[in-house]
């Protein structure tokens, strides 16, 4: 069955001063699992006690790209330690994406990287932002172009950030639904004409983000997502974990409404 997730991307400042604390609070919001953003100078087995004691699980880790290439066995070792079955690269050095004169060698590093990880019965992902739909590179866009040249990869799709994008997240779930174990929930709204900003991030279910229809395609999956991840950025002025209750709890009613 699927479970949900919490990014800590959007609680990094908050784990800095104390991580552990962080744990617990997601525990208490009613998430089955978080998603790593590191483990801020803790040690694997302390972080996996303590995940263990809250009742949730590691979903996985970003993971910098050449920290990943240059200590691949450290990494999965230590990730093995605290639970994680997926890591997610970072995006790759500069000119490493589709299009970039050094997308050759990132090709070869993930295979290099996917192979071990294979070995190892993990999943290795990537998760994309907004700049790999909307750079179009032959008519076909950058995201694309990656996830077909690297079979190794499986793809963490960012909802929100294909739309933000420019791109189509139905197109993106129906052409990859065999390599999505992972589904980030990114909601936001456009900012009126003359703003500081293009969008504004909001709490899951609360934007224009056609959530129900994508969470539906994604049940059509011969394997659904194992994870679903409630997935913003930035909670401005409002309270992060008031965020966060409002997302787990709206998808949570999502998947009830659908029957799972």
């Amino acid at each position: 069955m699927s479970k949900i997730g919490s990014p800590l991307f959007i609680l990094r400042d908050e784990c800095q001063k104390d991580f552990m604390q962080v744990i617990e609070k997601l525990g208490e919001l009613g998430f089955d699992g978080i998603e790593l953003f590191g483990i801020f100078g803790h040690k694997p087995a302390d972080v996996r006690k303590k995940l263990d004691s809250c009742g949730l699980e590691a979903v996985g880790d970003h993971v910098p790209f050449n920290e990943f290439a240059t200590n691949t066995a450290k990494v999965i070792d230590e990730h093995k330690e605290l639970g994680c079955k997926f890591l997610t690269l970072s995006a790759p050095e500069s000119g490493g994406l589709p299009g970039g004169e050094n997308y050759a060698r990132t090709l070869e590093t993930i295979e290099k990287i996917g192979e071990k990880m294979k070995q190892a019965g993990m999943t290795l992902l990537y998760h994309n932002h907004a700049e790999e739909p909307r750079s179009i590179i032959n008519g076909k866009a950058a995201l694309e172009h990656l996830m077909d040249d690297a079979p190794a990869l499986s793809l963490e799709a960012d909802l929100g950030w294909i739309q933000i994008g420019g791109g189509d997240p139905m197109h993106y779930l129906e052409k990859y639904k065999d390599r999505c174990p992972i589904v980030h929930f990114k909601d936001f709204i456009p900012a009126k004409p003359g703003g500081e900003a293009d969008f504004y991030f909001r709490p899951t279910g609360y934007g224009v983000v056609r959530n129900a229809e994508l969470y539906a395609k994604t049940l059509e999956f011969d394997t659904p997502p194992a994870w679903y991840v409630m997935d913003h950025d930035c909670a401005y002025t409002r309270d992060i974990y008031w965020d966060l209750k409002i997302s787990v709890e709206y998808f949570r009613n999502l998947m009830l409404m659908y029957g799972c």
